[in-house]
């Protein structure tokens, strides 16, 4: 019985859905985010338009850029539709972010089919278009879609690429290697000291030589050169860290914000543990001076969900960052490792953690039934002096990080 591996990917997705709401935007170059490039529009990308390049050069690139901050809830909102729509289709879907998901049939003849249907169908209902790959495996289905934008942006239409069964080794022959899972800076320059630079070079390395040169990752290394990827698509796919951050323009220097807005941060990356039952055993502040110039500090903790511990870490971390005294362009918070939450308190404290518990409990049904800032902590009354708001969220400068 065939394995179908069908990898979907939403075409320049906060570009456009930025284009898909604002009818003056379409057919011209447009690009999402704040300080770098979180999305752009086909039309910017012959001028060199690239996501994640600073914005400051896709300006000079290109002059007549579009630039807009974006709004993560409209994104979110249509990534509900079209994993909605995915569920319908396949029985196995893994969402892999908001505009990338795995979906899995076994033994179907119809997925063609069914692939560009979805295709349509969310093209009419969503108003987005998406790029696709089709193969046995997750590796080469991404690759197809890979293909697929490539394609879309020399001018091809077609939504859909199809790897048949048997030929994933040949298909993957003339890629780079980066197109590799787990094939990052160090390996490319392992791979180029022995002029190492397409998918086939890799596939017909003797495997005493790839053990040599990566240990005990050489053998999968050399798996997925040769098209072989075990990986399942997972229907819970638990993530690995949750962040939160914002920008600020111009520079902000003013302790009390930036400190309550780094508690508002942590509150909402909180959240969003509890929301998805886990805990976080570590904690990394970041921030980017007015200079450019990055920082982070990381901590671990014991295992915990309650942003009240966690600001206080926080803060701690984030007074070590600030001894330069220079304003910051970016505020950041990750929670990482995750895992799931420690039920058992201590001897002593047990009454006092049920307590804690039930209230947390309490502040979050009230906060998705009445939106999230329905319960606003002491801290945050200086964001809402300051900073526009609705319901749910302050409006940051970086919207479309704003969760």
């Amino acid at each position: 019985m065939f394995r179908w591996v069908l990898h979907l990917d939403v075409d320049a997705f906060f570009a456009a859905t930025e284009q898909r709401d604002d009818p003056a935007l379409r057919g011209r170059p447009v690009a999402v985010g704040t300080g770098v490039v979180a999305s752009c529009s086909y039309e910017s990308r012959p001028w060199g338009v690239r996501t994640g390049m600073r914005l400051s050069e896709a300006r000079r690139r290109c002059p007549h850029l579009i630039v807009l901050p974006g709004d993560y809830r409209k994104y979110e909102s249509a990534s509900r539709q079209i994993i909605a729509r995915c569920k319908e289709v396949a029985p196995r879907v893994e969402v892999v972010a908001l505009d990338d998901v795995y979906l899995e049939w076994f033994g179907s003849k119809s997925v063609q089919s069914s692939a560009r249907e979805l295709a349509d169908q969310i093209h009419s209902e969503v108003g987005l278009n998406v790029s696709m790959g089709l193969a046995g495996n997750k590796l080469v289905a991404a690759v197809a879609t890979q293909q697929v934008k490539e394609n879309k942006a020399r001018g091809r239409t077609d939504c859909l690429a199809v790897v048949p069964h048997g030929t994933e080794r040949e298909y993957l022959a003339n890629w780079p290697v980066e197109v590799l899972p787990g094939i990052g800076p160090k390996a490319m320059q392992i791979l180029e000291h022995v002029n190492v630079r397409r998918v086939r070079e890799l596939a017909e390395m003797p495997t005493s030589v790839a053990v040599r040169l990566f240990g005990q990752r050489g053998l999968p290394l050399l798996d997925l050169a040769r098209g072989i990827d075990p990986r399942e698509v997972r229907l819970d796919r638990t993530p690995l860290s949750v962040s939160r951050c914002t920008s600020f323009d111009p520079a902000e220097a003013d302790t009390k914000l930036l400190t309550a807005m780094l508690d508002y941060l942590l509150e909402r990356a909180a959240w969003g543990l509890r929301r998805s039952h886990l805990a976080t055993r570590g904690i990394r502040v970041m921030v980017r001076y007015a200079d450019l110039r990055l920082a982070e500090n990381r901590i671990a903790v014991e295992s915990t969900d309650d942003e009240a511990i966690l600001k206080k870490v926080a803060r701690s971390r984030f007074e070590k960052l600030c001894g330069r005294r220079i304003p910051l362009r970016l505020l950041g918070v990750e929670l990482s490792p995750l895992g799931p939450i420690n039920s058992q308190g201590t001897l002593f404290d047990a009454e006092q953690q049920e307590r804690r518990r039930r209230l947390l409990s309490c502040k979050d049904e009230i906060r998705e039934r009445f939106g999230f800032l329905s319960v606003t902590n002491g801290s945050s009354l200086e964001l809402r002096a300051r900073l526009e708001y609705d319901r749910d969220n302050f409006r940051l400068r970086t919207p479309c990080l704003t969760r």
